[in-house]
Order: C-alpha cells, then structure tokens, then sequence
C-alpha cells in the first residue's frame, strides 16, 4: 500500500491502520479502547467519555450551503452527539481552529456565536483552545463528559453489544438533514415548509437526553447517525458480529421531505444521506418503545438475527432487498459537503 493514497483506504480501515501501527503507544486497556463513538476510562466512581471530530471547509460545509454561525453550531453538535450515543452527561470542550486566507473577523465573530448558542443548548462549555493561519478553515473540536456509576455498574452505551432478537430503532426523521441540503443546492431553499429541513441540516440537536435514557434504562448498544444510516447501523452489525434487518416501510422519513422531493429520494436520504445526528438504539422491544416520546419520536425500524453477520438488509414493502443508492458516506474518500 506504500505510495497510495491515504483515501483509497476508507475512513474505517484507515483507523484500524493507524491503531495497529500506533500498537502499544495506543491506550488499548481502556473501559472504551479506540474504535467506538467515543473512549472512555475509569475517574473515580463512573466514567469520563472523552471524542474528537474535526470539520474542513469544502469537506464538511461550503460557504454558499452554510453560514459561519452554522458551523460553530454543529461542530459543537458533531461531538456533543458522540458523547450521547455512549450515555455520557457532556462538560467540556476544547476547540482547534485553523483560519483560511479568506477568513474575516466577522467570520470568527459569527463562529464563536454559533458555538457559543450550541454550548449553552447542549449544557457544554469551552475550556481552552488553539487558533493558527493556515491554507483552509477548519475547526477541530475534542468533548469531555462523565458517566456516572460504580465501576461494574456504570451504564455504558456500545456498538458492540447489539444482541440476536434486539429489536432495532431510530429516533427523530433520518434524511431530514440530506433533504435540507439537497433543497439549498437545487436551489429551493426559499420554498415554503421546508424550513425544518434546513434548520435539520444546518443547527442539528444531539440526542443527549434520548442517550442517557437509554442506558439508564438497561439499553447498551447505540451509535449516532452521521455517516448515514446503513452505512452507521452496518458499523453495529460488524462490531456487534451480527446481522440486522430493517423494513423500509417502517422507516420515519419527514413529512416535509416526501413533500419537496417524493418517497422514493426521501427514503434513500433516510438510508444514506447522513449528518441527522439521530441515535440508534437497539434492546428489547418494549424498552425502545417506553423511549418513544412526543418531543423525540423514537421508532422501530428492524431486528437483529443471526444470518448475514456484520450486513444489513433492507427489506422493500414487496418482500424484495433494497438497495439506495448509497449506503453512506466516507469523509477520506467522498469531496463535498458531507458529515462530520
């Protein structure tokens, strides 16, 4: 693999590279060793649940699709969801920013307002920080938080813990984030009632009190959907060592985006569209269902079984496979606007 390019590997199999030839420099004993949403160790009586994302201009947002004040926001939104899919109570945030060429003082006015409004929505705070000059915006942002507990009992969200016959859900609309941005580059964002789907794209909300529910619950298998649902629900299935099937009927898709674009893309924007932020969650039946609430629907959308281990299949309303075009995305190979 010596001259290739690093994108030819995939995000996923890039990571598994970099921990097997970091080797014992990598924290590998930890409660959460690297590879999950986030890592987590033992403080004291619980956890501390610690993640790191990073988002590039022309990778994870473009001027004309976003503003600066949205991306402070969900770059905030980006870590903070990674420290729900684990149950953990999010603190702290230490935030990386590298200033492109063109970056105003407006520009940083308007970051640091938008993070500012995530932080105070997420109950999170900024505890230090770097800014630096360099060829591109980019914002890095690492998130600190605490799971409470005695140290076998702390509860603890995991993609590898999905068990055969959990049922599988999801909460809130899955695609509505994709539907918003696909509205804003057709260039129908002045549309009347889609504006749910750009505030879905643009000022996303991490499932902080769905996450922690869950784990108190007894639930302990969750990940957050930011690469897209397949493609997310596949990293359960694969950590977990089983398969997943899911009916596409079942699928909650918004009502605002089988309204602008049809069932058909709204549906596929569901399955491979990304960047909603939603938790999936899997466990017994009657525990996902008491998690359902007005404020935060959550679904049934399939189970866990033994065949296939480490695939997902969609079954279409027809008792056919189906297949979207896209199962997700991978921010080492995909260019665009894409997740974070």
């Amino acid at each position: 693999m010596a001259g290739h390019h690093v994108g030819g590997l995939g995000e996923f199999t890039l990571i598994d590279r970099i921990v097997a030839r970091l080797g014992d420099a990598a924290a590998h004993d930890l409660v959460v060793p690297p590879g999950d949403d986030a890592a987590a160790w033992r403080t004291g009586p619980g956890l501390t649940v610690a993640t790191i994302d990073a988002l590039v201009e022309g990778t994870h947002w473009r001027a004309d699709t976003m503003a600066y004040g949205d991306v402070g926001w969900r770059a905030v939104t980006a870590n903070v969801s990674d420290l729900a899919a684990m149950g953990a109570d999010p603190q702290y945030l230490l935030i990386a920013t590298t200033f492109g060429p063109a970056f105003t003082v407006d520009d940083l006015d308007a970051l640091i307002e938008g993070i500012a409004e995530s932080c105070r929505f997420h109950g999170v705070r900024v505890a230090g920080g770097d800014v630096v000059r360099g060829p591109a915006t980019s914002i890095s942002i690492a998130a600190y938080g605490r799971i409470e507990g005695g140290r076998a009992d702390a509860p603890l969200l995991r993609r590898s813990r999905a068990r055969v016959g959990d049922f599988v859900s999801v909460s809130g609309t899955p695609g509505a984030s994709a539907a918003g941005l696909a509205l804003i580059e057709a260039g129908r964002a002045a549309e009347v009632g889609v504006e749910m789907l750009l505030l879905a794209h643009r000022r996303p909300v991490a499932r902080v009190a769905l996450g922690q529910a869950a784990a108190a619950s007894g639930l302990r298998c969750a990940m957050d959907v930011s690469d897209g649902l397949l493609q997310d629900i596949g990293h359960i299935a694969a950590a977990s060592e089983v398969g997943i099937e899911l009916a596409a009927a079942t699928l909650p898709l918004h009502p605002a985006a089988v309204a602008a674009l049809g069932a058909r893309v709204a549906l596929d924007l569901a399955l491979g569209g990304g960047e909603d932020f939603e938790l999936v969650l899997t466990g017994p039946r009657d525990a996902l269902v008491r998690l359902d609430t007005p404020e935060v629907p959550v679904t049934l959308i399939g189970r866990v079984v033994p065949d296939h281990p480490g695939e997902v299949i969609v079954w279409g309303e027809g008792g056919e496979v189906y297949e979207p075009p896209r199962r997700g995305w991978d921010q080492t190979r995909d260019s665009g606007e894409r997740r974070t």
